[in-house]
């Protein structure tokens, strides 16, 4: 075999290392100045590097503490130094290091001889390039003195000012400001942590509302975990001496999403003699039920100081239970009802059961128009024998409907006519107020404080106290116009002459124009009727004729005691009083006091813990956290009457677009949703309806309780995929869920909207179970998040047969919801009698 020629050798090339970098700044910061503070050279050393686009961090400063060490500091690049790895793995991968062994650095020293400092260039060189600007460098956008107090008022205000705010605030003062938004988010953090210390965030509130004076109760739960916070009261000092002072009317009501905990807030106002709303108090409450409402009136009912201030008029919405529960803690006081709520409620009821036969020319909201005018020309009634000769109009009227009427008389006629029609009311002191519309004012002003839903209890309190502060200060201000102010058209009319400065100027208001009525009613009592005599305390037309008549002016004595309080009420007595009542006080009441005493006095020893997230409350059960993030907004969840009149809108509005001839089956839905009932509910995305594209296959009457609607990949095994996306979190596992055979044959055989629950095993303990819905499209199926508390569809039959005994009790827990399905169907089909839920035209699965 012949020697094979030698191959030339492969260079490899190697590749040139560039020559380290190498920045030369020793010109720039030698200097001879020789200065009495170090701060200065350290200030002038800062000034200079950042002209040169780098920052300088101090390394070591020593103040030499005997004769051997001298006062020293060393600078140096904030780039110096070698960055040495944790021991421990990082909770995040997005970590870094800006140290590359910069070796720049100077040193300053302190000479006793001449009692000055001086500074020389150790090394002058950098070994990365400069920025050209400087904004991410953390020491050159640290907080100065000036700075960082500003942030610290903003954030000792509850956070109102964002963050982008106080950098624009910042930046517009000095243009060369360099700070960052994260920045800006840490110092808030420090700031907030040093506040609240080593204290729990229970410990945190009760000592804010012991520094401030509050009066407050709250009550526990105690469960495995420990001790939890059930529900809490509190109040001004300034509320509870206004609360005595103009004790007439009462009006209350309940709001939600003020807090990251799923407690509702019961605010509870009242209003002064010049007409300005204040809060009388405040609860937490876990539960909306009549035990968290009376033991909430019963701190309420502590704080009045005699029986002479207890209020007159309660004003509640229709809440059964707060009804219930006032008429129970103030026997002596007149409960009325918001005749707004009333009316909203039969209005959409109205919508709901009320439909014009077809051949009938005249359309629906015409008649739906009248039935409500009807019915408010009923609760407007100003006398009994004009509310009987309404009352048979109305009944003639509403022959029609007998379910309507039924529904009317049994929910508002027959139980609450008293609390909401003008001829009972109007015998009470209720001074105007037939609605709860102070309170729900109250609550967006309180809303437009809050940030967001997201704070704990001590953000929302602080929030609560500024809105108290600026609240009693626009009283004392009204107070002060009405002690000072006369108005020119009271002025040398001798009508008016004895009450100039006594009384508020609404008082004055309301006489003036009750006195515009004279001409037309005289001196007749009958045709007076005296409604602001009975209703608000002050002379009616009648007796302003007789005044006028006379040349007499009004007395102070012909007006109420409320239009006559123009300050803030001092408590009698004092501390004297206050130790008498507690000598006559029994043994429970003084171990009450004292362990309120201590709980102000050392809030750091409270081992009472924060409220559950998932505190059950009123109504519907809320959102839990989605997936796709938590809903921090504090605006409310419509009411059902806005739910209603947005579907009748958008139905009215979708038909008068169509022929007659296809009226018919635009009112009928596509496609439907189907449910599974196996395990606890999950979490859920918190999507308008607008868009979601697949909406408009769904049935309109559900559309309310959709939330989200989540496509999978329709490769035939559709339905199997959204089954295992709800139970997996994972569509690809739809193989190892143990339903496909089954689903497959319900499927084919069941094209009806029906509810399959376990053919085995017990019921949950609570009622709230996970529903997986399966919602139908064309040749496709896609999963349907539903809310909680959802209507469902009816029980599949063969559920019914093949079903274990203990397991039955499984429908009895959604019979409540089943047969809210059913008549939501049956108004959207707009015939209760007609078609069944499951027929041909509304093909649904339910699984």
């Amino acid at each position: 075999m012949e020697d094979e020629p030698p191959r030339p050798l492969d260079i490899v090339s190697v590749p040139v290392q560039p020559p380290p970098l190498s920045i030369d700044t020793i010109h720039h910061f030698v200097t001879q100045a020789k200065e009495e503070s170090k701060d200065v050279l350290i200030s002038w050393a800062r000034k200079v590097a950042e002209k040169l686009k780098f920052t300088i961090i101090i390394r070591r400063s020593d103040k030499g503490g005997d004769k051997r060490r001298k006062p020293f500091f060393v600078l140096e690049c904030e780039r110096s130094g070698k960055y040495v790895p944790p021991t421990k793995k990082l909770k995040s991968d997005c970590t870094g290091t800006r140290k590359c062994g910069c070796p720049f650095r100077l040193r300053g020293y302190y000479t006793k001889e001449t009692n000055l400092w001086h500074m020389t260039v150790v090394n002058g060189i950098h070994n990365h390039e400069l920025d050209t600007e400087l904004e991410g460098h953390l020491v050159a956008g640290r907080l100065k003195p000036e700075e960082k107090l500003l942030l610290d008022e903003t954030t000792k205000n509850l956070n109102l000012v964002p963050p982008r705010n106080i950098i624009s605030t910042l930046k517009d003062r000095d243009l060369e400001n360099t700070m960052s938004s994260k920045q800006v988010y840490n110092a808030r953090y420090r700031y907030k942590a040093k506040m609240r210390a080593s204290m729990s965030e229970m410990q945190h509130l009760f000592k804010h509302l012991g520094d401030n004076k509050y009066f407050f109760k709250c009550r526990s739960l105690v469960d495995e975990g420990g001790e939890y916070l059930q529900d809490l009261f509190f109040a001004h000092p300034r509320s509870v001496s206004l609360l005595n002072f103009f004790p007439t009317v009462l009006l209350m009501d309940s709001t939600y999403k003020t807090k990251k905990y799923n407690m509702s807030l019961f605010e509870i106002v009242e209003f002064t003699s010049t007409e300005r709303t204040y809060n009388v108090g405040f609860a937490w409450l876990t539960n909306g039920k009549e035990d968290n409402f009376i033991w909430a009136l019963q701190q309420l009912r502590s704080l009045v100081r005699n029986e002479g201030s207890l209020p007159k008029v309660i004003l509640t919405d229709r809440d059964t239970a707060l009804m219930n529960d006032v008429a129970q803690v103030f026997p002596t006081s007149a409960a009325l009802v918001c005749r707004v709520h009333v009316e909203k409620n039969v209005g959409s009821k109205i919508k709901e059961l009320v439909k014009v036969r077809q051949g009938e020319e005249v359309k629906e909201g015409i008649v739906w128009e009248n039935l409500e005018k009807s019915f408010m020309h009923l609760l407007t009634s100003d006398a009994i024998d004009v509310y009987g000769d309404r009352l048979m109009e109305f009944r003639e009227l509403y022959k029609k409907w007998p379910r309507l009427l039924r529904y009317i008389e049994e929910t508002v006629l027959d139980t609450d006519k008293e609390k909401v029609v003008h001829a009972w009311v109007d015998k009470h002191m209720h001074m105007g107020n037939y609605t709860t519309n102070r309170v729900e004012c109250a609550h967006g002003v309180l809303k437009k404080f809050l940030p967001d839903s997201s704070g704990d209890l001590v953000k929302g309190w602080e929030v609560i106290h500024q809105m108290l502060g600026i609240q009693f200060t626009e009283v004392q201000t009204q107070f002060g116009q009405s002690m000072s102010v006369e108005e020119h058209r009271y002025r040398d009319v001798k009508l008016y002459s004895l009450l100039a400065f006594k009384v508020s100027i609404a008082a004055l208001d309301y006489i003036y124009q009750e006195a515009k009525r004279v001409d037309n009613v005289g001196m007749h009592c009958k045709k007076c009727g005296c409604l602001m005599r009975v209703n608000y305390g002050l002379p009616c037309a009648c007796l302003i004729a007789k005044k006028l008549r006379h040349n007499q002016p009004i007395r102070l004595d012909e007006v109420y005691n409320h239009w006559k309080r123009l300050c803030f009420n001092v408590e009698e007595g004092g501390g004297e009083a206050i130790k008498e009542r507690l000598k006559t006080s029994d043994e429970g009441m003084k171990i009450e006091i004292r362990d309120q005493l201590h709980l102000i006095e050392y809030p750091e020893s409270i081992s009472l813990k924060s409220p559950v997230q998932d505190a059950k409350s009123k109504g519907a059960k809320k959102k839990k956290v989605a997936v796709r993030g938590k809903n921090k907004s504090t605006i409310r969840d419509k009411s059902r009457w806005e739910h209603v009149d947005a579907y009748f809108a958008e139905t009215q509005s979708s038909q008068s677009n169509l022929s007659k001839s296809s009226q018919s089956k635009a009112s009928l839905p596509q496609a439907s949703s189907s449910t599974v009932s196996k395990a606890p509910v999950i979490g859920n995305f918190a999507l308008t309806l607008s868009q979601i594209v697949e909406l408009d296959h769904m049935p309109k009457c559900m559309h309310p309780f959709i939330e989200d609607i989540v496509d999978v990949e329709g490769d035939g095994y559709c339905g199997f995929r959204a089954i295992a996306l709800a139970t997996k979190n994972n569509e690809a596992d739809f193989e190892l869920v143990q339903v496909r055979l089954n689903m497959q044959r319900e499927m084919t055989l069941h094209r009806t909207c029906e509810t399959f629950f376990p053919l085995r095993g017990y019921p949950p303990p609570n009622t709230s179970s996970k529903v997986i819905c399966l919602g139908a499209l064309p040749n496709h199926y896609v999963l349907v998040k539903l809310k909680e508390g959802c209507p469902i569809p009816k029980t599949n039959a063969q559920w019914k047969r093949h079903v274990a005994k203990h397991t039955k009790d499984w429908e009895t827990y959604f019979k409540d919801m089943q047969k809210q399905f059913e008549e939501l169907m049956s108004i959207e089909r707009g015939d209760v009698s007609t078609v069944g839920v499951g027929s041909k035209d509304n093909p649904v699965t339910i699984e």
